[in-house]
């Protein structure tokens, strides 16, 4: 029989009577486990930073072809954003603790792959072993200048001595997006709803607007005439996408070696016509032991992968726009009373001639041409440790990363006709790319080399002190280069090449940077019985990114920890497991400031000289040589504690994150004519707290386990010169307040009649009329209200970050039966959203459903103005009405599985088989505008994105 219990090791026992005395002892793996940290391990218990931990069991719960989507509402301070669900563009936005920069050196964390610098979504998240966070300067400051932001440290699995394993994993999904708009997509409807915005806004029916004969011809169409249409343009451009993933790992080891090979296949289909992705990786993690004092070896990821989509359809180097978003954003612009296709197959773009629309996105599609990104990446590095003498180890690490991009982009010729023809039967011609077809060609490749050794010594004196001493030295260098060439009049639609286009009109680039950075650092770790707990840890560091006079900077940290619950007085208060007081204070650099923003740099320009193009150089930025570090400044105060032997656990942080010196460009008037230089001159601050509460248990077979975390801060400009508005995002940069708040127009519901107008302020707008939106008059030049709508108006609002983002886990098991849930939400965030997918005929764009409700006369509605066409200057103000709540609660996934018993699987000698269903966002709860996924990254953007993803999969673990 055999006996378990949260907390206590397992008992198995014979049954010789009819009583049986089962003693059960506290299983201290809890006390014992073991985090990643700079340079090292420790014991989780012996932690006095803030350091969040992800496991590979609560990782790959998640079905997904990335890793940092993954991590998302798994760590209190890591706030992690994905904007979209295109195939390997997702631009997921990762930051810990907060934006803390508002320089160019952004506020990205530093990703460590096994120690070296690397891609997270380049590795395969099967072959994840487990990511450490580390979020307080304390536990950061190892590195110091690659920092500042935090950092992210993923280890990767080893092989283990004994069997050898091989372990396959397959997963089959299907996409489709979080949410769709409800459009007016009856043709009638739309043409009658346009008349009238035409008409409101002041345009000219008879040319622009829809003859009533049209309208009455789509009234009275018979169902499916092809002449005739009712159509939504959503289901031709947004599909239910497949996706599968393969992986294979055979693993193990003997007599002191052990071995991970993983292969892994991703094949993605985007839901957006003509879009996709294929990834292929492998891994390879080797480690011997050498004679029983040395320990050699070696990880190895290769990643190869490939995305197409489509291209824009105009000449130039198209390569850097974003294809995707102009297609989605021409699917908004099409009406409903024409199809794809004419009736005889070719494509067709808008009904009438001179009705607005935007280009015809099927036809752009499956005309041929398109985007193609191929990607080769390695991340390799060989190690080393040496066991001098008991207690002291060194280790040396060498390891290259290598990535390499080529980029083309093949524009072609686009045909497409008007639906109705005209009074001599001929359908109206658009051509798209002027009859000339263009290619770009772009590679770009990255080189970073990274070097480091470490000396380690470790001793306990008298059994009560316990010293950890490390010393190291770290050198990087990193280089990227670019080059790329245009042509036009490639002769064909299916040619990727340049060589096949003629030599006329061709465009080069080409460009190169290179930075290098040399580092020592330590670190001192002492405790006195594992009860009083001490560390601190410098680093210096000297890169090329600045002036020889003040390349280096020196960045220390101190924390301490006191395990209260190891004082006598608690020693004997049985349902205090752990609890733990800990405190840090440290400094941060930040060195990812550009690469040159000290030196006088030349442009290369052309320029006409006695009637020839020259080739000359000019400066246009000013330099700054006096230009210093970044420095960032936190401190953390924490709480960790376990009761009832650890079934009910969490943890409490209060931090403050300062960044001074910020280098940004010095403020200066526009008539001076050139780039302001770079100086040290900004605040900003950060100030939060986190919260972690879990609780597991055992019952019987049934075993569960619930954990939440939250986090809320406050993020403050402190010093920053004057203040800067941008006014067609409604944002304001300005000292005391939040990062861009928002700064704009308060709605203040609908005008009913003109007497609301003549008596009410002064519109905004000279043409203002009944139906349009009305802004509350707050303020004039003196600070009062005047009587009229002006500039001085508008006040800051907040939402621009969110009051707090939280995300909890629910996980059962019964028998061979597991279950997980995992929720993540965000509260308090608002979005400005403007323009395709919520602006009524935007470009023509169909409107929402929600347009139906627009006022209509006197008091039918005080929160819809009228319905009105394309940039109406009285309600396109930047305006709250536009600022919508995007707080949001969503399940991030659920998985139901079960595994084969052990029975049935030693018959046929498999080790373990489970099989299992996965959905993703399948749930979404928000009061953001209907149709619209308020999970993005931009504060200000458009309706029209690349959608969310729901995804529902299937999926199968075996290992032999």
């Amino acid at each position: 029989m055999k006996f378990s219990y949260i907390g206590y090791k397992d008992v198995t026992k014979t049954a010789t009577g009819t009583n049986l005395k089962v003693v059960l002892t506290e299983d201290s793996q809890a006390l014992d486990e073991v985090v990643v940290v700079g340079y090292g391990t420790q014991k989780k218990v012996n932690l006095t930073g803030a350091v969040g931990s992800v496991d590979a069991a609560d990782l790959t719960k998640r079905v997904s072809p990335n890793a940092s989507s993954m991590l998302q509402g798994r760590v209190p301070g890591l706030q992690i954003v994905q904007n979209s669900a295109n195939p390997g563009a997702e631009q997921a936005a990762i930051q810990i603790r907060g934006q803390g920069t508002f320089s160019d050196a952004g506020s990205n964390p530093l990703v460590l792959i096994d120690g070296v610098e690397g891609d997270m979504n380049k590795v395969n998240p099967n072959m994840i072993e487990n990511i450490t966070v580390l979020k307080d300067a304390a536990s950061a400051s190892i590195y110091g200048s690659r920092a500042a932001n935090g950092v992210i440290l993923i280890t990767t699995k080893n092989g283990t001595e004994g069997r050898l394993n091989i372990d396959y994993n397959f997963n089959m999904a299907w996409q489709s997006p979080t949410t769709k708009q409800d459009r007016i997509t009856n043709s009638a409807e739309y043409m009658t709803l346009f008349n009238k915005a035409l008409t409101h806004t002041g345009g000219d029916i008879a040319t622009k607007g829809y003859k009533q004969e049209w309208i009455d011809a789509y009234k009275n169409a018979a169902p499916g005439d092809p002449m005739y249409p009712n159509h939504d343009w959503y289901d031709d451009i947004i599909k239910t996408a497949p996706m599968q993933q393969h992986f294979l790992s055979v693993n193990g080891g003997k007599n002191g070696t052990t071995y991970n090979f993983g292969l892994g296949y991703l094949d993605q289909d985007g839901m957006v016509i003509k879009t996709g992705y294929k990834r292929y990786d492998a891994q390879m993690n080797l480690k011997t032991n050498l004679g029983g004092r040395v320990t050699f070896g070696t990880n190895i990821n290769f990643s190869k992968s490939q995305r197409h989509s489509t291209s824009y359809t105009s000449g130039g180097n198209q390569i850097d726009n974003n294809e995707t978003e102009d297609m989605i954003l021409c699917m908004y612009a099409q009406g409903p009373y024409y199809t794809p296709y004419l009736p005889d197959g070719r494509f067709c773009t808008g009904g009438y001639s001179g009705r607005g629309h935007n280009k015809a996105p099927l036809a752009v599609a499956y005309s041929g041409g398109g985007k193609k990104f191929d990607e080769n990446y390695v991340l390799g590095s060989a190690f080393a440790k040496v066991k001098i003498i008991d207690g002291l180890d060194a280790e040396v690490k060498a390891s290259v990363r290598y990535n390499q991009l080529q980029s083309k982009c093949l524009t072609v010729s686009v045909k497409a006709y008007k639906l109705h023809p005209d009074e001599f039967g001929n359908h109206e011609e658009s051509t798209y790319n002027s009859d000339v077809n263009t290619l770009t060609v772009r590679q770009e490749t990255e080189m970073q080399y990274t070097l480091y050794g470490t000396l380690n010594y470790k001793k306990t004196f008298a059994d009560k002190h316990n010293l950890n001493v490390m010393l190291g030295y770290n050198q990087e260098n990193f280089k990227y280069d670019k080059i790329g060439g245009y042509r036009t009049g490639v002769p064909t639609n299916t040619h990727w090449e340049l060589d096949v286009a003629p030599t006329a009109g061709q465009t080069n680039e080409g460009g190169a940077y290179e930075w290098a950075i040399q580092s020592y650092f330590g670190r001192l770790n002492y405790d006195f019985m594992g009860k009083y707990l001490f560390e601190a840890s410098f680093r210096y560091d000297g890169t090329s990114r600045l002036a020889s006079g003040k390349r280096w900077g020196l960045f220390p940290s101190f924390s301490a920890g006191w395990r209260v619950s190891e004082e006598n007085f608690l020693k004997n208060v049985e349902w205090i497991s752990n609890l733990k007081v800990r405190g840090s204070w440290g400094q941060l650099g930040n060195q990812n400031i550009g690469n040159y923003p000290y030196q006088d740099l030349l442009t290369a320009v052309k320029y006409n000289f006695g009637g020839q193009v020259s080739q000359g150089f000019t400066q246009d930025a000013l330099s700054n040589p006096e230009i210093k570090w970044e420095t960032t400044t936190a401190v953390d105060f924490g709480v960790d504690f376990g009761f009832f032997n650890n079934r009910l656990f969490g943890s409490i942080d209060w931090y403050k994150k300062t960044t001074k010196d910020i280098l940004r460009e010095l403020q200066v008037p526009t008539h001076i004519g050139v780039s302001a230089p770079m100086v040290n001159d900004g605040t900003m601050e950060n100030k939060g707290w986190e919260f972690v509460l879990g609780h597991e248990n055992r019952i019987g077979n049934f075993t569960y386990s619930i954990s939440a975390n939250l986090e809320t801060y406050r993020n403050k400009l402190v010093k920053f010169g004057a203040r800067e508005i941008n006014s067609s995002n409604g944002t304001i940069k300005q000292e005391g307040l939040p990062w861009s708040s928002y700064y704009m127009y308060v709605f203040d519901g609908i005008y009913q009649n003109q007497s609301e107008i003549d008596n009410g302020p002064k519109p905004l707008s000279n043409l203002t009329q009944p139906g349009d939106m009305k802004y509350k008059d707050i303020s004039g030049p003196d600070g009062v209200p005047d009587g009229k709508i002006t500039p001085d108006d508008r006040v800051v609002v907040d939402g621009a970050f969110p009051k707090f983002n939280y995300g909890f886990t629910i996980n059962a098991a019964y028998k061979g039966f597991d279950l997980s849930l995992f929720f993540q939400g965000v509260e308090g965030k608002k979005i400005y959203v403007k323009e395709w997918g919520i602006a009524p005929f935007r470009q023509a764009s169909v409107p929402s459903t929600f347009w139906r409700g627009a006022w209509d006369g006197e008091g039918t509605s005080n929160s819809i103005p009228h319905i009105f066409n394309d940039n109406y200057a009285p309600n396109t103000a930047v305006s709250t009405w536009w600022l919508q709540d995007g707080s949001y609660l969503r399940m991030k996934n659920i998985q139901i599985g079960y595994t084969l018993p052990k029975a049935w699987l030693s018959k046929i000698h498999f080790q373990n088989v489970r099989i299992y269903f996965s959905g993703d966002n399948l749930l979404t709860f928000t009061d953001f505008f209907q149709g619209l996924d308020p999970e993005r990254t931009a504060q200000n953007s458009r309706g029209a994105i690349y959608p969310q993803a729901k995804v529902v999969s299937f999926g199968l673990k075996v290992t032999l």
